[in-house]
Formats: structure tokens, sequence, C-alpha cells
């Protein structure tokens, strides 16, 4: 079925379908089908050029060195061998005695440039988040322009959440859009997950023999329901309109007012929007007791306004620690306020994306716990009605559920409780008094 589709003709000769999307479960030999047609075209037309990509860099040429190497062995003989492997670290590739070449690249915008191909292959696209989508779109798909008769392939299973590479496409194809091939095994939304007839009819390597059924039963009993509809009955991922943080806990952890912040116990964090419209600056802190409590200092449209505002908090509080997620307008502001004299710029402390998850997790998690301070506050509020959860790999994230809302003030709280979690409570200091003799 993948094979008919990828290698469909019109009356002309040309691809039927120049952009395939392919969605089946694990263990049913989509890679491999997808490999076979490529190396078939490779092995019998001159000149055929396949791009390969994956989630990242490094497991993208992991596949293929596995694929290679497997070619190698059927070709034993290095004489007769009809193609060159080349394994330098980066710029794997085949090359074929007929002119085919078969390359491998991160994906990335940068990666593409500067080359062209027949064939575009991004595996395991469930796993690009709407960035490296927006990427491949810029950098990659260009390539076909000059080249007749090319084609893009999209596979993977089912993706965390409805946005990114593969879902833009499944949602294209099912729409039955002219040009764009679909192979779709994916259970429906009033399917049983536990019904092992839905698993024989979704899953095509089980139908075909090609895993068995004690296998499926020992991963269904194994992993988190969830996780096995997603990787094996390729279930839509949750729509993106359901909040991340549920309304009756956040308002159940709210006090009328705040109490005065710590001196020297709490954290500062600032994030801008992606498109720099707007920028949050927050605190956070843990008392004595352990409960954390979090509050927005300041939120404004644009982000011009916050080198500024941190400069002052940084020279009123002497060894405060301002973080922030470095990436988009977030590191220009940095490098603002690096420049600033007077502003002590070692308080500034950038943070990962996988920091970023753990403030996530640790916000919600107090939520949901109802174990947090914090008082009412309009954008803070709207942040959390608004937000709802993306996924990066395996980094879970605050996304927005419209383009029109903003989860900038919920990020730089979530940030700032994040390090203001390890820091160690300060007992402060007391005042000495005259002694009078």
């Amino acid at each position: 079925m993948v094979a008919r589709v990828l290698e469909a003709k019109d009356e002309d000769g040309e691809f039927l379908y120049p952009e395939v999307v392919i969605q089946i479960p694990r263990r049913a030999t989509k890679t491999t089908t997808i490999t076979n047609v490529l190396l078939g075209r490779c092995f019998s037309i001159p000149g055929y050029k396949v791009v390969q990509t994956g989630q990242d860099g490094a497991r993208a040429r992991q596949a293929f060195n596995n694929m290679a190497s497997a070619l190698e062995y059927a070709y034993p003989d290095e004489a007769t061998r009809p193609f060159r492997y080349y394994r330098a670290n980066g710029t794997e590739r085949l090359v074929w005695d007929n002119g085919s070449v078969w390359w491998v690249v991160p994906p990335q915008a940068r990666a593409f440039r500067g080359a062209s191909a027949n064939v575009i292959w991004a595996d395991e696209a469930g796993e690009y988040d709407a960035a490296i989508t927006a990427q491949l779109i810029e950098g990659a798909l260009p390539l076909l322009d000059t080249v007749k008769n090319s084609q893009v392939i999209i596979s993977g299973t089912s993706p965390a959440t409805r946005e990114g590479l593969l879902w833009d496409y499944l949602v294209t194809g099912r729409k039955g859009t002219e040009g764009i091939g679909i192979v779709d095994f994916s259970m429906r939304p009033d399917d049983d997950p536990t019904d092992e007839d839905v698993w024989y009819r979704v899953h095509p390597g089980l139908a075909a023999g090609l895993t068995s059924i004690k296998t499926i039963r020992k991963r269904f009993e194994t992993m988190k329901l969830i996780s096995f509809q997603r990787e094996y009955l390729c279930a839509d991922p949750q729509a993106a309109n359901i909040a991340a943080i549920d309304p009756e806990d956040w308002l159940a952890t709210q006090v009328d007012k705040m109490p005065e912040i710590p001196r020297g116990n709490f954290t500062l964090s600032y994030d801008v929007h992606p498109d720099g419209q707007s920028a949050a600056i927050a605190l956070a802190y843990y008392t004595e007791a352990g409960l954390p409590h979090i509050q927005i200092v300041d939120y404004r449209a644009g982000f011009s306004w916050v080198p500024g505002e941190l400069a002052k908090w940084m020279k009123e509080h002497r060894g405060l620690e301002v973080v922030f997620d470095s990436i988009g307008h977030n590191n220009a502001v940095f490098q603002t306020v690096q420049r600033m004299r007077g502003v002590p710029s070692q308080g500034l402390r950038p943070i990962t994306m996988k920091d970023s998850s753990g403030g996530v997790s640790l916000l919600t998690g107090a939520i949901a716990d109802r174990a947090i301070v914090h008082a009412e506050d309009r954008d803070l509020d709207a942040a959390v009605e608004g937000a709802n959860f993306r996924f990066v790999n395996d980094s879970r994230l605050f996304g927005r559920r419209t383009s029109l809302e903003d989860v900038s003030p919920l990020v730089a709280c979530a940030n700032a409780l994040y390090v203001a979690a390890g820091n160690t409570y300060k007992a402060p200091r007391k005042r000495r008094e005259a002694i009078l003799l």
C-alpha cells in the first residue's frame, strides 16, 4: 500500500502525489518500506538524489547508518558493490556508481540550503514541533522547486499535540487535497483502545504477522494508555483547546493579597512573547515551610521596557538571580542588560528547555495539589485560562490555545519557580540594636 501510493504516476509518468503523508503504528515496517522504495529508485535511476532527516540530527544519522550498514552486508564484495558508503560524522552519505546519492541531515533549515534533491524524506515527523516545521518548510521544500517529478515524504506515528509537520499534512491529506497522497492507519475517536479487534484493524504489523498479539498485549500492560494509543494505534492527539490548568484548582489557591516579598529569598524571571508583542516579569519564592509563591511584577506591550525594569530590581536587590529561557527576544533583552552600566550582570542566568519543562511540572503539580499561593492578577489569570500544553521532544511546555492568547506571564512564573525550588531558604538578617551603657 505504501509503495503503491509513493509510486503512483499520472498519464504523463509524473508522480500522482508530489507530497505523501504516511502514519502507521510502531513495528509495522513503515520505515523499512519507504527505505526499500527509495533504494530501488537510487539503484535504477541514474543521478537520483534523496535527502533524509529525522526528529534530530543524531537519531536521523543513526537510522541512516543502520540502513547503510545493512546494505553493505547485502553486498559483501567491495569490488563489485555498486555504491560507496561514506561514514564521516555529520556528512554520512551513500554514493552509487550511476551518480545517485542519498544523504542525511538534521531537521534544520541551514542543513538543506545550497542543494537540490528528487526526494525529501522527513521520518518520525510526529516529533517535530511548530518551530522545526517552520524551519523545514522554509529551508527544505524549496530544494524541490527546480527538480522535475520531485516528492516530499512525511512519515511517523501520532504526534503528541495537534501541531507540527505530520499533523499539518495529516489534516490536509484527510481532506482529500489534490496532489497529497495519504496512508493513515489510525483509530477512530469512538474506538475502544482496549479492544483487540481494534488492534487488529488498526495495526497492519499485527494483522500481517510482523508482530504478535502476545507482544502487543505486553505493551498494553506496561505502557500508559495514552502512550499505547499514540504508539500502537496512532490515536489523534488531544485537542489544543484543552486547558493545561484546572480553573477550580487555580481559583482555590488564590489569596486576597500577597505577603511581603522576602528579601534575599526570591527569584526573578522574564519572558517575551515569541512575536515580541508583549513581555512579563515574574517572581517566585518558597517560604521557610516550603510553600511556593508566585506573582507578576510587570506585564506590558512590547519588550523594550524590560531591560530597564530588570536593572532597577538588580540594583536594589544585590545578588538577585534573574532567569530566562535563552530563545528569541529573551536573548535580546539579556544582551541589552549586559551592556548597562552599574548592573550586576552576573545575576542573569539562562536556562534550558528541560529546565523550563521542569518549571512547568513544578507549577502544575503545586496547583493540582492546591499547594501554592498567588493573588488575583488579570494578566496571569488570562494566561492560565489560555494555556495548553505543547511538547518538544520529551519536554512539556506551556503553549497557547489560540493565537490571540499570551502565556508569557505563566511561563515567567514557571521559570522563576524552577530556580527558586533549588535555592536554600536564607534566614533574614537581624538588625543589630545599639547597646546602652
